[in-house]
């Protein structure tokens, strides 16, 4: 096989078990939180941009896919900084 069909494969499936693992994590912990009624009333413009943003990003945040522990805190430093307001 050639290279140009191994690499965007692997960057697809690896960009969805990212979002698989992590968009629901973050959608659990941002219902909890104050200060994200923004984010829950445009749930689906979030998701839109958080995976838009995932697919950029997918080369750099690949070990999210495979680490629970990378994972947990990938998620609670996205919340934090998301709901985060600037007083």
């Amino acid at each position: 096989m050639e290279l140009w069909t191994i690499v965007p494969a692997v960057w697809l499936t690896t960009w969805a078990m990212c979002i698989w693992r992590t968009y629901p994590l973050i959608r659990q912990l941002i219902a909890n939180e104050t200060g994200a009624e923004l984010i829950v009333n445009y749930k689906y413009i979030h998701m839109l941009i958080y995976g838009t943003m995932v697919f950029i990003m997918t080369p750099f945040v690949w070990k999210l896919a495979f680490s629970d522990d990378l994972r947990a805190k990938w998620c609670i430093a996205y919340v934090i900084a998301v709901c985060r307001s600037n007083k």
